[in-house]
């Protein structure tokens, strides 16, 4: 595990999407507005809830009803995590 913050790793992840390469099929625009804008995640829960991400959501991270079908069609029986997915992605 790298001692890395989630919001710093979502940025690296940004950055190298942006880059350009002849090796790369596309790239991100750079005009487009910063990740977690882009992804709808608000600011003040992005804050109460990333100190502990990882033991918040455990397995699956987004809005509760993806993540409830997604436990059903592989046949889980509870989507642990799951208000941490409401108060992260409010629908």
């Amino acid at each position: 595990m790298l001692p890395f913050h989630l919001a710093d790793y979502l940025n690296q992840v940004n950055w190298a999407g942006q880059a350009v390469r002849e090796d790369k099929r596309g790239a991100i625009s750079e005009d487009l507005p910063p990740i977690l804008k882009r992804l709808g995640i608000g600011g003040s829960a992005w804050l109460r809830l990333t100190p502990q991400f990882e033991s918040r959501f455990y397995t699956w991270v987004g809005q509760a009803e993806h993540v409830r079908s997604a436990c059903q069609r592989l046949g889980h029986r509870q989507a642990r995590g799951i208000s941490a997915c409401r108060l992260l992605f409010p629908s």
